[in-house]
């Protein structure tokens, strides 16, 4: 049995930090308890290690923190570099707390489907429940916890967020001869250059990469990111970058940075960003994210459409009242009727032994596209599964989002990434990994000016800020 005390600070709703006292008591085999201001906080089954904190990096998310869904207060902080009391070793931490990570002898039907970061039942480390980096110390599941030695600790830091950029250019893998462009050159748009620069080496894919960004010295800054190229916006309209790139990625949040990303994207358009405002009349684009669901034209081709390397077969459709189903469909199990009585069906024995959601959704509005994705305002489940895709069938009535599907063209999303395959691939480009800890890594402060360093981090020229706890 392990016991360890320290303080911390907790973030409050009111966007401010209070000093809190955190006990943690427990052990791997056992489970722990977390005690906060001598009160019972949290209890964790088995599967969590104890890791002492190093430095941990202030995102975007930590920013918008009392805007989510979960409860406050809480230490935050899930970019984190951190090492082991006992070993030395230095690790970085995965942020979903899930049966797979945890190594749950009896894992719930998402991580026995491959997709563990949608379990339902997930906390996250530093955003939902479970205490985060910018404490001492940190609880992390025991298969969440990547060895690191070999990135020097700044580099490190930025793993996390690297990990989810490299993410969205894995599924959104650009092909030889590619003109891509990424909109945004923020926190998340260089990462995403960043990656696509690293990836690109490693893969041997000839394809040019385009940064759109705001003035000169964020279109320097983009090329030392490793784009080939950069084109002001303060000077050129997206009218005149019609259909000028096969793929874009869109890392601003806005809905402006999307509206430009369709008129340019001839093939595809990667969503990074969310927004959480209606997008010519959609109101759940932030969910189609948060699910990594794709929006792709009805056609023989999206109805056999599953992510790269995912051993998957689509069998269960869900056709919306407005949308008609043809031959293609054959084969397949569809069901057409209201959304009220799809959802009833996830409960029954028709999905039995399987993922309770369906694989693909056809629709012919934004209405019905939103439905498809949150049915039920109470609960946040979707009726297709992650990584499901929505067809679109219908006119486009001038919509410009549904002009883009009916055209044949395709929306995908990306969430968290792979550790292991950022490790990897950072190590594998140190001057891609070297230029990036330059570049992004604009400030650092030691825990205890953690409420300053966090206002300073509200400032766009501040890319990233790392808190530092001494050893």
């Amino acid at each position: 049995m392990t016991r360890i005390a320290f303080e911390a600070f907790d973030y409050t709703r009111d966007d401010a930090f209070v000093r809190s006292r955190y006990e943690f008591e427990g052990s791997r085999e056992e489970g722990w308890t977390i005690i906060r201001n001598g009160e019972k906080n949290l209890s964790l089954g088995p599967g969590h290690r104890l890791l002492r904190t190093l430095i941990c990096g202030i995102c975007s998310t930590d920013i918008a923190r009392r805007f989510l869904p979960f409860p406050l207060p809480q230490v935050l902080g899930h970019e984190v570099v951190a090492t082991d009391p006992d070993s030395g070793g230095r690790y970085v931490v995965e942020i979903n707390d899930t049966c797979e990570a945890r190594g749950d002898a009896h894992p719930d039907p998402f991580c026995a489907a491959g997709l563990p970061t949608h379990c339902p039942d997930r906390m996250v480390l530093g955003i939902d429940r479970l205490p985060g980096g910018f404490g001492p110390y940190i609880l992390a599941p025991v298969n969440a916890v990547i060895p690191a030695d070999n990135l020097p600790p700044r580099t490190a830091a930025l793993v996390e967020p690297f990990a989810a950029a490299l993410h969205a250019v894995n599924t959104s893998r650009p092909q030889e001869g590619d003109r891509i462009a990424v909109i945004g050159t923020g926190r998340l748009g260089s990462l995403i250059i960043a990656a696509l620069a690293a990836w690109r080496r490693s893969s041997g894919t000839a394809c040019s990469v385009t940064a759109l960004a705001l003035g000169a010295w964020r279109m320097d800054h983009a090329r030392k990111m490793g784009a080939d190229d950069a084109v002001d916006m303060e000077q050129v309209r997206p009218e005149s970058l019609k259909n000028n790139f096969d793929l874009v990625f869109e890392a601003t949040g806005s809905p402006g940075g999307l509206e430009s990303a369709l008129v340019m994207a001839r093939r595809e358009v990667h969503l990074k960003s969310t927004h959480g405002q209606p997008f010519y009349g959609m109101k759940h684009m932030t969910e189609l994210v948060v699910d990594e669901l794709s929006l792709l034209p009805y056609s023989k081709e999206s109805l056999e459409y599953t992510w790269e390397h995912e051993n998957r077969t689509n069998e269960k459709v869900y056709c919306a009242p407005g949308a008609v189903q043809d031959a293609g469909t054959a084969g397949m199990d569809c069901f057409s009727g209201s959304s009220t009585e799809a959802a009833a069906l996830l409960g029954g024995s028709g999905f039995r032994n399987r993922l309770p959601r369906f694989d693909l959704g056809i629709a012919s509005s934004v209405e019905e596209i939103d439905v498809i994705i949150r049915p039920d305002a109470g609960n946040e489940n979707s009726l297709v599964r992650p990584r499901g895709g929505i067809l679109y069938r219908g006119r486009d009535g001038g919509n410009p989002l549904l002009n883009f599907l009916a055209s044949g063209r395709r929306i995908r999303t990306s969430r968290c990434g792979d550790f292991h395959r950022a490790v990897d691939l950072l190590a594998e480009n140190p001057a891609v990994a070297e230029i990036m800890t330059a570049r992004l890594i604009t400030h650092e402060a030691g825990e205890a000016d953690l409420p300053g360093a966090y206002r300073k981090a509200k400032d766009s020229d501040m890319l990233k800020i790392l808190i530092r706890h001494d050893s």
